[in-house]
């Protein structure tokens, strides 16, 4: 979270060592944040040797607007560190291959048992026609949740699987006390999807990476 103003100064300092950890662990440099509330900030990333790879609409939503949506046949349960080793790899796999569009690593079923221990976060795994079909998270902090990892198998798509779990989701968080959701949209499909909860577009989520 920035708090005050945001300097070029600073934000060449911190990118320096942003980068110098990044490179001792062996892995990239990647930096997320609302380009409205910074339109600055990206000619200073630039300048300092990172490249913009992605920008797409930040969405949010509040209780009084929230849209409430469950698609027929579509079920969502909450994976625990108690949950079937076949749901747990199940959910890695269709979230980490884009629902089978890629062939990308898969995270490891250990590495999802040690994200579900935290009380923050919620995991969820779609279910249509008695098979795992879409993933779906959420976490939060200070009222705030941030959904993420929406992804659903590619044969079981246009059927309502994200907008299922997108609303559970939401309707999970605004239920324990939350008052802010909010997520970035790949495509316009996607915005509309969103628009149909609730959603509106406040800002634009862009990546930097090294």
């Amino acid at each position: 979270m920035v708090e005050g103003p945001v300097l070029e100064r600073e934000t060449n300092e911190a990118v320096a060592t942003l980068r110098s950890m990044f490179e001792h662990h062996a892995d990239k440099l990647q930096i997320e944040y609302d380009e409205v509330a910074f339109p600055e900030v990206g000619r200073w990333l630039v300048a300092s040797g990172l490249e913009h790879v992605e920008r797409n609409p930040l969405m949010a939503s509040r209780p009084k607007r929230f849209k409430p949506f469950a698609a027929p046949g579509v079920t969502v349960t909450r994976l625990t560190t108690k949950s079937k080793t076949a749901d747990m790899e199940a959910f890695q796999t269709i979230r980490w291959t884009n629902g089978g569009d890629s062939d990308g690593p898969i995270a490891s079923v250990e590495q999802l048992q040690e994200q579900l221990e935290s009380p923050r976060s919620v995991y969820l795994l779609a279910w249509l026609d008695g098979q795992p079909a879409g993933t779906g998270v959420s976490h939060s902090l200070k009222g705030a949740a941030e959904i993420v990892g929406i992804v659903t198998r590619a044969d079981k798509r246009r059927r309502g699987v994200a907008a299922t779990v997108t609303s559970e989701l939401v309707a999970r968080h605004f239920t324990s006390g939350g008052d802010f959701a909010f997520l970035d949209a790949a495509d316009r499909g996607a915005v509309k999807l969103y628009e149909g909860l609730g959603f509106e577009t406040f800002g634009a989520n862009v990546v930097y990476r090294s």
